[in-house]
């Protein structure tokens, strides 16, 4: 039990007896299950839940987050099932437990994808109850702590996957203190000759400036207490990853990265926290640009502080951040803040923060079917450096920087965002791609029957448009396959209709497949997945006789130009209409049109299994892009004179390209959108005549 005599005693100070009791049971079980095992350090594998119960305990979490963080490894490593937990501590005992676990009975195809499975089980936990993370994060922060004892690619690739998941978790949570012990450990163990290099030089220059520190600390403490103001002043020496990313985005000088000490300042008022701000930019010139207010609109993870940036002596530039003794509690702790003070009862902000995060997460795991694409959407909510924008009304969203109209409508609601058109900044239209920035007034117009534009993915920066978008566009790409999976079995079936087979047929098929819907298997024969052919012989066993009869076997698809995303047109060779083609199936589902004198496809003629004869309807609809090449004399005006004539055509340019071939002579491609054979033609004819030109021709 001396293992357990440290964290008894800590546990003492804030629960009652009884409680302090079922956690000595806690101990007593998952000391008993790990009976036998060891850490790679060598130690007795029961210090590690000890260890990570006493961090919890550090933060007066309740018993029964204690009590799941003494066990956490048991369902994992352990002969130890969750109804065990649940008979002996309670069903939210074991569900905290469970939250924490791995999934160790499911075989995955790769580490990365155990790893996001692992990852979305988590949060998905987390949502359910806040307490998992915070387990997960102590049980993170002692793995970090014992690093030591691993080899050294296990090293890196740890450190990595905490500064990349779990250090932003800690800062989404609002719980700074983990967040930077969780980053210089992981500095420290990812790049190990940097951060030692980087300790060396702070150590060298702390002499001089543990003096300009305290002269700093002396003269706000001596001109607050003159102006009658209470508060406590504190100079800090800054953790060494964060001086690594000053020195990242300045010059990669350390030299240059001045402000390797902090100030905070303790008032005991928001007031008074605006008139220290005043003292302290009456005492040091403020830097221009270099004051934030946090208090007024707090950060996403509900951190408050008001950070100026002052003229110090000898030129160096002073960081100073002001707030009250509850603000900086919230900004060490963030969301286990509420646990602090046993007899609170109030919902922290960054609580409040943190379940409108999992509101969100819930949402996006709704429309994300794939483990690895759910915690990149993650990520992308992990690193949010916040804009403050507007709505007419005067409510204020947060969006993540470089966020567009686009995330905007989204944030305010989905169906918003699914059906806007256009954006008002300032008043002013601007395109729905635009950056917005800090202080802007948005208004979001839009239309009934509106919907989402795929190339809206192109420069969106949340998780919650990219994911709603994504979810239209499957939803738009099911619609589409099976619109062509009902043609391509209608060509199957020759002069047979689908809609005159019988209900029975229907069924039958449905049965003989496994299918709920007949959609669903239309959908996977436009997708590629099935044979149309297969299941043009189960609605009709005599099809084979029908097809040889009406020779219907080799008839063309039609191509209307209209069918959505389950048709490509092949980038190499960029059919257009009035060009013979040729069809294949693509790897990911629906079809890809080529050339038929296309280079890639030179063995579409010995191999007709492989591709599916198609050709153009009478009215094709739409434009094509083509890949236009121009040889030109090197010669002043040469490309303005080109783009001009193209225009006039009623072609549209989508990308130029130029490529100098030597001196006297440039090639210039042109990827331009026409709507047939015909105007392309008339184009070349064109172009052809002006005298500059030297040769014009298609990409093949």
């Amino acid at each position: 039990m001396y293992l357990f005599r440290g964290l008894k005693e800590q546990v003492q100070s804030y629960l009652d007896e009884s409680q302090v009791e079922t956690i000595q049971q806690s101990y007593i079980f998952a000391r008993d299950a790990h009976e036998g095992q060891l850490r790679s350090s060598g130690d007795p594998y029961i210090t590690h839940p000890v260890a990570v119960a006493k961090i919890l305990a550090s933060l007066h979490l309740d018993a029964q987050t204690i009590m799941a963080a003494l066990m956490h490894d048991v369902i994992e490593d352990c002969e130890v099932t969750r109804e065990q937990i649940s008979e002996l501590f309670g069903d939210r005992v074991a569900m905290l437990v469970e939250g924490v676990s791995k999934l160790t009975q499911i075989k995955f195809r790769s580490r990365q994808e155990a790893q996001a499975e692992n990852f979305q089980k988590m949060m998905m936990a987390m949502v359910e109850d806040l307490r998992v993370v915070l387990i997960k994060l102590a049980d993170r922060l002692h793995n970090m702590r014992t690093l030591g004892a691993l080899k050294t690619e296990k090293r890196v690739r740890i450190a990595k996957e905490t500064m990349e998941i779990y250090a932003p978790i800690a800062n989404r949570l609002g719980m700074f203190a983990i967040r930077r012990e969780l980053e210089d450990l992981g500095f420290a163990a990812q790049y190990p000759m940097r951060c030692r290099v980087l300790k060396e030089s702070v150590r060298k220059a702390a002499g001089n400036r543990k003096e300009i520190v305290t002269s700093v600390t002396q003269n706000i403490h001596s001109r607050l207490e003159a102006e009658g103001i209470d508060s406590e002043v504190d100079g800090r020496e800054k953790s060494v990853f964060s001086i690594y990313q000053k020195m990242l985005e300045k010059t990669g000088v350390f030299k240059q990265v001045m402000d390797v000490y902090g100030f905070r300042v303790i008032a005991d008022s928001e007031d008074n926290c605006y008139r220290i701000l005043g003292q302290l930019h009456n005492l040091y010139r403020p830097v221009p640009g270099r004051f934030k207010d946090y208090i007024a609109i707090p950060k996403t993870n509900g951190y408050q502080s008001l950070h100026t940036t002052l003229k110090g002596p000898y030129g160096l530039h002073i960081e100073v951040q002001i707030r009250t003794s509850e603000m900086d509690n919230l900004a060490e702790n963030g969301v286990a803040a509420h646990w602090i003070y046993k007899n609170s009862t109030d919902v922290n902000r960054a609580e409040v923060n943190a379940r409108e995060w999992m509101s969100n997460l819930l949402e996006l795991k709704k429309n994300t079917e794939d483990p690895l694409d759910f915690i990149e959407n993650v990520k992308i909510d992990l690193f949010p450096d916040e804009v403050y924008l507007f709505t007419p009304n005067g409510s204020i969203i947060e969006l993540p920087k470089n966020a567009t109209p686009v995330d905007f409508a989204y944030a305010i609601h989905t169906d918003v965002g699914n059906s806007c058109i256009a954006c008002k900044v300032d008043s002013k239209i601007v395109s729905l791609s635009s950056i917005l920035i800090n202080g802007q007034t948005v208004e979001i117009i839009t239309a009934p029957g509106a919907k989402p534009n795929p190339g809206w993915l192109s420069f969106v920066a949340t998780s919650k448009a990219r994911t709603n978008i994504r979810h239209f566009i499957k939803n738009l790409r099911r619609d589409d396959a099976v619109d062509l999976g009902r043609r391509l079995l209608e060509k199957s079936l020759g002069n047979i209709s689908l809609d005159s087979l019988g209900k029975e047929v229907i069924e039958k098929v449905k049965k003989e497949t496994h299918k709920e819907k007949f959609d669903d298997i239309l959908a996977e024969i436009g997708l590629g997945q099935t044979a149309s052919v297969i299941i043009a012989h189960r609605l009709v066993p005599s099809v084979e006789d029908v097809i040889k009869t009406h020779d219907n076997s080799n008839r063309p698809l039609a191509i209307k130009g209209t069918e959505g995303m389950m048709i490509e047109y092949a980038k190499c060779c960029h059919p257009v209409p009035g060009d013979s083609i040729v069809g294949t199936i693509n790897a990911a589902g629906g079809f890809i049109l080529h050339r038929q004198d296309c280079n890639n496809i030179s063995d579409h003629e010995s191999k007709l299994d492989k591709y599916v004869p198609v050709q153009w309807e009478k009215d094709v609809e739409g434009t094509f892009r083509v890949e236009l090449k121009v040889e030109v004399v090197n010669r002043h005006g040469v490309l303005a004179k080109v783009t001009n004539l193209i225009a006039e055509d009623g072609a549209n340019i989508a990308n130029i390209n130029i490529d100098t071939k030597d001196g006297s002579t440039n090639q210039l491609s042109f990827l331009i959108e026409v709507k047939g054979r015909l105007q392309l033609a008339n184009l070349i004819k064109r172009i052809r005549t002006l005298d500059f030109v030297l040769k014009v021709s298609r990409n093949r």
